[in-house]
């Protein structure tokens, strides 16, 4: 050995897994909005231009929400990946997107801007984005609507034992409502007439997804970007009571209100956790943070779907 350090090449440092996973993203988006816009030409160029509205909204909301972590890393000084796109060839096309913080936080503080930073961005975003989705949708008269009842794991093993077909009805996917996209659909559409339903345009069902995993993402449990703000505001001890309580709560709105939630709570007490680590150190946070804080619950509550999706 000569005493000197190995270097890297500066093409090897570049962010190529991100980038084939951006793109890989784009393509199956690209894909799923050319099939929500009812698409059946032929030609690359068709089914392009098909999808395209619904991607770029989709991919919007999710880079400004990883973007919106990424940034306030780097300005908090916490190391960070680029963000991952996970790209899947079924349902909206895409899981999300993710970022992995590679150094401790240095303050509750940083842990806040660093949380909050991406659904509050993603929200900048996508609220607009359905806003105008909306206003380009169209307002159909509906043979039969989906019941407006629970599909929650108690109504279905209801249904089973009662020898009911647990498939969905031929009216297709029904999207629920947050007090967020009700309120939005009011003031852009108006009420609407019995009998009717609306037709989403594919840009608002990207908005509507991203809003979506707004309140998923807002869950104050473990790491997710509610645990981060729970913990910043309220401590390691609170923050994990909370946790507990949280995950109390996913559990019986799965048994009793939509199936949607004994799948997320599988995934926070399996996969995530309920425990956050701890900052550097453990200062409280000043009034204009707890302030954000409390924006960002409020957002959670304001985007939460109790029934996301029937079929």
């Amino acid at each position: 050995m000569d005493g000197t350090a190995e270097t890297v090449p500066g093409w090897r440092r570049l962010p190529w897994w991100n980038a084939f996973l951006f793109l890989a993203t784009a393509a199956t988006t690209v894909l799923t909005g050319a099939a929500f816009a009812g698409w059946t030409g032929s030609g690359l160029a068709g089914l392009v231009l098909a999808g395209l509205s619904y991607a770029a909204a989709i991919l919007a909301i999710l880079l400004a929400h990883e973007m919106g972590h990424y940034l306030l890393a780097r300005a908090w000084g916490v190391d960070s990946t680029w963000p991952y796109f996970i790209p899947l060839p079924a349902g909206f096309g895409t899981l999300g997107a993710l970022i992995k913080l590679r150094s401790a936080s240095p303050s509750r503080a940083a842990m806040l801007d660093i949380g909050a930073g991406g659904p509050l961005a993603g929200a900048v975003v996508a609220i607009p984005l359905y806003a105008w989705g909306l206003a380009h949708s169209r307002v159909h008269r509906v043979g039969a609507l989906a019941p407006s009842g629970s599909d929650s794991l108690l109504a279905l093993l209801q249904s089973w034992m009662q020898g009911e077909t647990l498939a969905g009805g031929a009216g297709g996917m029904v999207f629920g409502d947050s007090l967020v996209t009700a309120f939005i659909q009011w003031l852009v559409i108006g009420p609407l007439p019995p009998g009717h339903d609306v037709i989403v345009h594919p840009v608002a069902l990207a908005a509507w997804f991203g809003l979506f995993m707004t309140t998923l993402n807002l869950i104050p449990i473990g790491q997710l970007d509610g645990g981060h703000v729970t913990y910043a505001w309220l401590g390691e001890r609170r923050a994990m009571w909370v946790s507990r309580l949280v995950s109390a709560a996913l559990l019986l709105a799965g048994v009793f209100v939509s199936f949607n939630w004994i799948i997320w709570w599988l995934l926070t007490r399996l996969v995530i956790g309920l425990r956050h680590p701890p900052a550097l150190t453990e200062a409280p946070l000043g009034p204009w943070r707890t302030a954000v804080a409390v924006l960002s619950l409020l957002l959670f509550l304001l985007t939460f779907v109790p029934v996301p999706l029937r079929l």
